[in-house]
């Protein structure tokens, strides 16, 4: 279990067990991942081995962290939008808010994947968090996905992100055009397999302090995690234009 301090920062700063984790997942962007040690880590974050061990015990707690705090930069990204927008517009929106956190990142999110293949407890970390992110993601969307139907939900929304993730992993455009189309034809696809939207809209509300369990209330994002702007994307209180995308792509 995670040993992560829940101290919220000063400011704008982030937390310390964020400053870590996300330095971890910046060194394994140069040095890989299943080869860091924790005094590495500690070492590119500034902190001593003692401020490391009051958060986190093993890089395998590291990684669940760096997830956790993606997930609340996700949260605290969302744009609200109009309580009309469709279900699946809001979906997309959440989706490319996540690959906004994600890219500063993004080197060392691509030697994590590809080496949780031979990292088993890195892969089971990575399976554990998928399931809560995708929940957020659906809190985040105002989209009411319980009942019986929400282990479908799940899935099939997961099928999606990983459709798009895939893709957004090796994009080169600044717009990311490709993941956008890719993230939009899946959506469709969800849809129809689904039969129908992801769910109900919930009315607008701010994300609960208390949710899942330690799950923390969004913090707020250090200067190195701003939203990259794309065409269409506005910061003001406004939904995310959805791209109108001919490309027809799919997945690598």
């Amino acid at each position: 279990m995670s040993r992560r301090d829940d101290t919220k920062p000063d400011g704008n700063q982030p937390s310390e067990a964020d400053t870590i984790a996300a330095a971890a997942v910046r060194l394994a962007g140069e040095r890989g991942w299943r080869n860091l040690t924790l005094g590495d880590v500690a070492l590119e974050a500034g902190v001593t081995l003692s401020a490391l061990a009051r958060c986190y015990g093993s890089r395998h707690e590291i990684l669940d962290g760096f997830e956790r705090m993606i997930d609340r930069r996700m949260l605290a990204g969302a744009i609200a939008g109009d309580t009309d927008d469709k279900p699946r517009d809001r979906l997309f929106d959440i989706i490319m808010e996540r690959f906004d956190a994600l890219l500063p990142y993004r080197d060392g999110v691509r030697r994590i994947t590809r080496e949780a293949l031979f990292d088993p407890l890195s892969g089971l970390t990575l399976a554990a968090a998928a399931p809560r992110t995708l929940g957020w993601m659906f809190t985040g969307a105002r989209i009411a996905a319980d009942g019986p139907a929400m282990p479908l939900r799940l899935a099939v929304l997961g099928g999606v992100y990983l459709a798009a993730f895939r893709v957004w992993l090796d994009e080169e455009s600044q717009d990311f055009s490709k993941t956008m189309a890719t993230l939009d034809k899946q959506l469709d696809r969800a849809m129809s397999l689904i039969g129908g939207s992801f769910g109900r809209s919930r009315p607008a509300e701010p994300v609960p302090s208390e949710g899942p369990p330690d799950v923390a209330e969004p913090e707020p994002v250090p200067p190195a995690a701003e939203p990259v702007l794309r065409p269409g994307r506005k910061k003001a209180a406004a939904p995310r234009k959805k791209p109108s995308v001919t490309t027809n792509t799919g997945p690598h």
